[in-house]
């Protein structure tokens, strides 16, 4: 019996956990396909034909699922060859699927054991209707069966025991959790559908982030959906990490930051090293009416409070998210939100799009809200009783602008200084936004000097007073960006003029620097009342101010 389990993953840095879980807690040997969305279909459904499989199972997701339709459907034209679909798109509107897709089976929310139930049932040709979270065909009707969680996480045997390449395991984002569920509901989550919430012994955790850590993983992302819901627990993995950290790990962690113990945060700011952690905290948005609309419950003060003190230590990288197009919040009450999170000055701030998820509570109230919505995945709205079409194509350009100048992280001294500056950062990203449409700029195909070009451009004919200031900061922090001597996106031709005197110069003042090396590897260029000087030797960079 050839058993595939295929996953197609949106990157390839991503880890699928889903088919590692289901190949450590299966009966049968099994084999695990891995693809990204980027890999053609003729490609990956040869590889699965290739293998002449039994029985394939997809993990399916709102970036893959109408992939993994299609793929169903040409595999069932040429083999008979048995289906299995799971994973969070499918789980919460089975019906959906198994009416509109050639799949044999559909199991719903956590598979492992009604996985192996199934692969079982199927190799003894016995009966599937004790399987729960099963929906299958029998007599031209479609089965269902209603879904349970798995009380005793530890009963699952350990993904992380499979064989592993460390090769590939160092170059991958590595998936641990330490719980399952999520004890909140909001209702625009899939994970406010799962309520319970569940814990994995923590002596497992550890043993399996050492053994990761041993096998040579370096970025590590838990999936809990609150890490710090049980504050003990996550006290004692904290410390656990900072006593075994290794130079280049980190982990990532979504906190719900009203919820962090002031003691909890000054101890990691004590004693964690920098850069180990990195918190998610997902804000959404600071409207009290919209947060209570979507059956959120948020303390802004004690958040925006705790996130401060985390900024101020400068020990942990912040993510935070916000969600365009929830109930209540026009573009003019959006553009608060932005900006009062914003003025966190988090290293990076992710501007999502309500979407309305098959299963969702929000996705019912559609009409209550005007909700008009891709009927495709990701099922991103278009308009709301709050936004029209034109305010979320406005939002759109902002999270576009935002992305390339702040979330990159290219110029961050430079956005800074600008920000510090702006009645309304929003407004600041919309304008420039909107000047790079008008230049007809590709948000998505560029090269580095065309970011620098385009704000120094930008800055330079919107008469920002300190125009000087910025350009200064923008060639600085464009040359320190390079180890290798880079194009230069100014206008250098007066600089040429003096280049050459300036390096004589400087020589005599630093005659262990050989003169050729000077004239044939440096970058000369004024700088605030003097002059910039970045050598690009082959060995590493030196930069002087002169």
């Amino acid at each position: 019996m050839k058993i595939l389990l295929v996953s197609i993953d949106s990157k390839y840095i991503h880890t699928n956990m889903a088919v590692r879980y289901l190949k450590a807690n299966l009966d049968f040997d099994s084999e695990i396909l891995e693809f990204t969305i980027k890999d053609s279909f003729e490609k990956i459904e040869k590889t699965i034909m290739d293998q002449v499989p039994n029985i394939v199972a997809f993990s399916v997701y709102l970036w893959n699922v109408q992939l993994i339709i299609k793929l169903i459907e040409s595999i069932k034209s040429k083999s008979e060859t048995i289906i299995i679909i799971g994973g969070p798109e499918v789980s919460y509107e089975p019906e959906y699927y198994m009416l509109n897709s050639k799949t044999d089976f559909l199991i719903a929310g956590e598979g492992e054991i009604a996985f192996r139930e199934l692969i079982n049932a199927i190799i003894n040709r016995s009966s599937f209707h004790s399987i729960k979270g099963l929906s299958y065909r029998e007599n031209d009707m479609n089965i269902c069966k209603k879904p349970t969680m798995i009380e005793n996480l530890n009963s699952l045997k350990d993904p992380y025991l499979l064989e592993n390449n460390s090769s590939i395991l160092s170059s991958k984002i590595q998936y641990v959790e330490t719980s399952r569920g999520c004890p909140y509901q909001c209702s625009y989550c899939l994970a406010s559908l799962e309520n319970k919430v569940r814990f994995f012994d923590l002596n497992r955790v550890k043993s399996d982030i050492l053994h990761l850590m041993k096998s040579g993983a370096k970025t590590y992302k838990f999936l809990d959906r609150t890490f710090n819901y049980k504050i003990d627990h996550s006290l004692e993995l904290f410390r656990f990490l900072i006593e075994n950290h290794q130079e280049g790990t980190q982990f990532q962690f979504e906190i719900t930051g009203d919820l962090l113990p002031i003691e909890l945060i000054n101890l990691l700011n004590a004693e964690a090293p920098k850069g180990l952690f990195r918190f998610e905290i997902g804000i959404q948005s600071t409207n009290e009416i919209t947060n209570l609309s979507v059956n959120r419950h948020q303390n802004n003060d004690k958040l925006f409070n705790n996130i401060r003190l985390i900024q101020s230590a400068g020990i942990i990288d912040l993510h935070l998210d916000l969600i365009a197009g929830l109930p209540m919040e026009n573009l003019s009450r959006f553009e608060q939100t932005f900006n009062e999170v914003f003025d966190l000055r988090a290293k990076e701030l992710q501007l999502g799009f309500l979407k309305m998820l098959r299963g969702t509570k929000i996705r019912d109230q559609a009409l209550k809200y005007d909700y008009k919505y891709d009927e495709f995945p990701p099922y991103e709205i278009f308009s709301s009783q709050s936004l029209s079409k034109e305010d979320i194509k406005e939002i759109h350009l902002v999270e576009s602008s935002l992305d390339l100048y702040w979330n990159k992280g290219y110029m961050p001294s430079t956005m800074l200084y600008i920000m510090e500056a702006q009645n309304s950062p929003f407004q600041f990203f919309n304008q420039i936004g909107h000047y790079l449409q008008s230049i007809s700029f590709d948000f998505h195909r560029f090269q580095l000097s065309d970011l620098f070009f385009n704000l120094n451009e930008y800055i330079q004919k919107s008469n920002f007073k300190n125009h000087r200031d910025i350009f200064d900061l923008l060639k600085y922090e464009y040359l320190m960006r390079s180890n290798i001597k880079p194009k230069i996106w100014w206008d250098k031709t007066n600089e040429k003029i003096f280049r050459n005197a300036i390096l004589k110069d400087f020589h005599y003042l630093h005659p262990e620097l050989k003169i050729d090396d000077l004239y044939k590897y440096s970058v000369v260029t004024k700088y605030h009342s003097g002059y910039l000087i970045v050598v690009y030797f082959p060995g590493g960079k030196s930069v002087f101010e002169y």
